[in-house]
């Protein structure tokens, strides 16, 4: 069992969730640093947030300021975890799109004290319908056009790719819808995202993709296998806008056991948090993982597992789907 694959831990750490609804979400660029700090403590190998206004909390997706108060905070404290930035989700058509939605995070990249080894990428567009407990939430249906789409067009995607590889970055890409994953493949066969790691957002609260489930993530996992050929990706199941304990709980299991990584975090499922922090979050998933003969990943392992392959254009084609 000491030969099992470490599991790398991910945290949502506060996303767009207000303290309403978890007191415990960190906010401010203080308040972020000390929770990073904590989560790493616990086992987490990297961690995600999003900038928030340290008054109102609202978000400031792209304020690299922001960003980088709170990750100097972290490096000064001596924290080596895997840190990186969201990014925001509409296009205004006006300005170059590289620079209006990723030039905080290729800043960050670039800035020495960071050190930001992850850059972000959401794998297609989709529409931004929400529902709860069988309805639609008020405002789902009548949002205005401009507002109702989240827009990852793929010429922007394979910039980014490019953007992401020439700086040697680890490519976290997100998917979201079976297609989102397809188009992946695709792109990386091509030789885009020389280190790619996928992520399966599987949500209760955001109508996209299959159920969050178990079968649900063996649905992603049979249509991987298909797909992928002789490559090998790690990829990360990241249960999201699920307010049941148990159904969290349930998904990061089963993660566990299909050797998968998981993402844990207040910003992901605050309700289903119960009012727990994400250290503690991050924890008793450890915990989880242990039981099942696998190891937390250090920072170190995180980088060789998510570094140690690439997909360079001699892997071979993608196989036909379907």
């Amino acid at each position: 069992m000491t030969d099992m694959k470490p599991v790398i831990i991910e945290v949502g750490l506060n996303e767009a969730t207000t303290r309403e609804e978890n007191s415990h979400v960190p906010i401010t660029p203080e308040e972020i640093a000390d929770d990073i700090i904590a989560c790493s403590e616990a086992g987490a190998a990297i961690i995600h947030f999003h900038a928030r206004d340290r008054t109102t909390g609202d978000q400031k997706t792209c304020d690299a300021a922001l960003y980088r108060e709170a990750m100097l905070l972290v490096r000064k404290a001596g924290c080596d975890c895997l840190m990186y930035p969201t990014y925001a989700p509409f296009l205004s058509g006006r300005v170059d799109p590289v620079e209006e939605r990723f030039g905080h995070v290729l800043s960050l990249a670039d800035d020495p004290e960071i050190a930001l080894r992850i850059g972000p990428l959401d794998m297609g567009s989709l529409n931004l319908v929400m529902a709860a407990r069988g309805e639609l939430l008020p405002g789902s249906d009548s949002m205005p056009l401009e507002f109702s789409v989240y827009e990852n067009p793929v010429p922007l995607l394979r910039r980014m790719l490019e953007e992401y590889d020439s700086r040697g970055l680890i490519s976290m890409l997100a998917v979201f819808e079976p297609g989102h994953l397809r188009l992946t493949m695709i792109m990386l066969a091509a030789g885009f995202g020389r280190h790619a790691t996928l992520k399966f957002f599987l949500s209760d609260r955001w109508m996209h993709g299959p159920l969050p489930d178990p079968e649900g993530l063996d649905f992603y996992l049979r249509m991987l296998d298909r797909l992928r050929g002789e490559r090998e990706i790690e990829w990360v199941c990241a249960p999201s806008g699920i307010e049941s304990r148990a159904a969290v709980e349930e998904l990061l299991r089963h993660a566990l056991r299909r050797d998968g990584h998981v993402r844990v975090g207040v910003g992901d499922c605050p309700l289903a948090a119960r009012g727990r922090t994400n250290s503690q979050l991050v924890a008793e998933v450890a915990v989880m993982a242990r039981e099942m003969g696998r190891q937390p990943a250090s920072t170190a392992d995180a980088l060789r597992l998510l570094t140690a392959r690439s997909t360079d254009s001699d892997v071979g084609d993608v196989p036909a789907t379907e």
